[in-house]
């Protein structure tokens, strides 16, 4: 028998209440000199040099190797509690992992809470099936199912496990005013406070779609996450699969049944890639807001576009349409002509759709985006707009390819940086998946 919808709202908000208990106790454990909230501002831009002037941090990309993700299928064809069964149960002696990645994000008190209260949440409406397959990759991988929950809202739960060791001090700093009555308030990020030597932890991601010679659409992206060594490997690729063919292709993590970045080949097919945007805006906020109207997590939508869009236009309209828990960018390929866009997205509309456009001869031909609205301007502390529109430059439209955009963009510090988890080059006009976790020095 389904829950009463009352009872499930009861519950629901019984479990933010809870969640919201946790704040102080993340905020008491973790004490950073900088770890004041303040509003995201552009007057401190300039305080302290860019990690991105850093030789020694570039440096540090010379040994970095790379390694094929492990590939896997999924059959949408299956119930869902069954679609990931086999994928967890293959890494199930190592899903330990899972619980240490929540143990060194937030206060061991909060990660026991969250365990408890995550599982309450597997039936919100937001999730539809995706729930299902929460609960049957649960049972593979041998893990309580309030872990897994938690790990597919795990952007969400980064918001409170802010720490001096996982600070966010090379990627957004927080500009977003856009689409909101309070402006949302974050804490800066430190690199206004560091010098150049001191660790950097986390960098985000940039995304770039172009024209190529050829009359295709080539898309890289390289996903920033600052995961340990040891769950990158978790970093996957699987071929989603209806009636026996390939639907799509994507890159996702094991236990997380949402997708990062994928493709779906052919000459109608298309590409994406997400990019944090504001930093994901509001944790509270969102949560409220999704249990009211039943949001899905960026990744969880964009699996939806990926398994109901039939061609680049109707992916690029369902990217820009349906409620998210998150702000977010969807930087979309198609597969000819001038098919490519960013699409900024606020929770519950569309802020900007950002296209290719062949009229502008000198870099129309391109969009490449990090974490910032194209039409401001990024902070000076985080600047990986300007050498990466540079590097585009430098390669130009005539002799753009993969190998090039692979080397000579996406390989190219800052965009490449120590904490580059993915790199991946996708073209649906050519059926080209090809992406790369990148492992540490031995």
């Amino acid at each position: 028998q389904s829950p009463h919808p009352v009872g499930l709202l009861v519950e629901s908000m019984r479990c933010v209440a809870l969640l919201l208990g946790l704040l102080p106790l993340a905020a008491s454990r973790y004490q950073c000199p900088h770890g004041k909230p303040a509003k995201a501002s552009s007057s401190v831009d300039g305080a302290a040099p860019s990690w991105t002037q850093s030789e020694s941090l570039k440096a540090l990309n010379d040994d970095r190797t790379p390694k094929t993700p492990n590939r896997h299928t999924v059959n949408l064809d299956l119930p869902p509690s069954e679609r990931w069964l086999e994928i967890g149960k293959h890494y199930a002696d190592q899903s330990d992992l899972i619980v240490q990645y929540f143990e060194d994000m937030l206060p061991h008190a909060a990660v026991v809470a969250i365990d408890k209260i995550a599982k309450h949440l597997v039936g919100y409406k937001g999730f539809g099936s995706y729930g299902d397959e929460m609960k049957g990759y649960a049972e593979g991988l041998g893990l309580d199912l309030g872990y897994v929950v938690a790990a597919n809202m795990v952007y969400q739960l980064e918001s409170i496990g802010v720490n001096c060791s996982n600070w966010n001090n090379t990627g957004p700093t927080g500009q977003c005013g856009d689409d909101v009555v309070d402006e949302i308030v974050w804490l800066e990020s430190d690199h206004y406070l560091r010098g150049l030597e001191d660790e950097v932890v986390s960098g985000y991601c940039t995304s770039v779609v172009t024209q190529e010679p050829g009359g295709g659409i080539m898309h890289g992206r390289n996903l920033d996450w600052n995961l340990e060594e040891a769950l990158r490997e978790f970093i996957i690729t699987v071929d989603f699969q209806k009636s026996g063919s390939t639907l799509y292709t994507a890159s996702t993590i094991v236990s997380f049944v949402g997708i990062l970045n994928g493709m779906k080949a052919g000459p109608e097919g298309f590409s994406f890639s997400m990019d944090a945007r504001c930093q994901g805006g509001k944790i509270w906020s969102n949560l409220l807001e999704a249990l009211a109207f039943g949001a899905m997590t960026p990744c969880q939508h964009s699996r939806y576009v990926m398994e109901t869009a039939t061609d680049y236009a109707s992916a690029v309209h369902l990217f820009e349409t349906g409620n998210l828990i998150d702000d977010g960018y969807f930087i979309v390929g198609g597969a000819s002509g001038a098919e490519g866009a960013v699409v900024t997205r606020a929770r519950n509309h569309n802020v900007d759709t950002w296209s290719i456009d062949p009229s502008d001869a000198a870099h129309g031909w391109y969009r490449l985006e990090t974490n910032y609205d194209h039409d401001q301007d990024v902070p000076a502390a985080d600047d990986r707009r300007t050498p990466g529109y540079a590097n585009m430059e430098a390669v130009g439209l005539a002799d753009m390819g993969e190998d090039r955009l692979l080397e000579d963009v996406m390989k190219q510090f800052p965009t490449f940086n120590p904490h580059t988890d993915l790199t991946c080059i996708m073209s649906a006009a050519y059926g080209t998946y090809d992406c790369m976790i990148w492992l540490d020095p031995a």
